[in-house]
């Protein structure tokens, strides 16, 4: 039974985008409706606004993250990450810092969230950090690390 109002998951950019921005246009149209219907007044409504704004802050830069996040493939026996390339095995070992995932919205059963999670390959001389975006992506690229470095 629990299974039948289980919702499915959506991770693609542009869905968490239109969540965020459905969400803040959603409360803000709200609390602009109620101004002009005089129920509150100027300052209340921009007070409201300005408090509300820096309440969503942190899901307003989520589309930040999404914009400037960093490039990750996977080439023959190169990673490439951001256009700089390193061979697979230079790779000495990984460790990996998963956030928790964030639930942005909710359309049609369907929970639209964001998983993020920092990667620090450790190299023969330096170490290089990197942000994957996705729990798949983030749950595909561990694996891939992890038989990387058990060879």
């Amino acid at each position: 039974m629990k299974e039948i109002f289980k919702p499915n998951t959506e991770e693609s950019p542009a869905m968490v985008v239109t969540g965020i921005v459905i969400m803040y246009l959603l409360i803000i149209g709200f609390i602009i409706y109620l101004y002009f219907l005089n129920r509150i007044t100027t300052l209340i409504m921009l007070s409201s606004i300005i408090i509300f704004t820096l309440l969503y802050l942190p899901r307003l830069l989520i589309i930040k993250k999404i914009i400037k996040k960093d490039e990750i493939k996977i080439i023959e026996n190169f990673i490439m990450i951001n256009g700089t390339g390193i061979e697979l095995s230079e790779i000495k070992n990984f460790t990996t810092e998963i956030q928790k995932p964030k639930v942005i919205f909710f359309i049609n059963n369907k929970m639209i969230i964001f998983q993020q999670a920092k990667f620090c390959l450790k190299l023969q001389n330096e170490e290089i950090t990197f942000t994957a975006i996705g729990s798949q992506k983030i749950q595909l690229l561990t694996e891939f690390l992890n038989n990387i470095v058990k060879k």
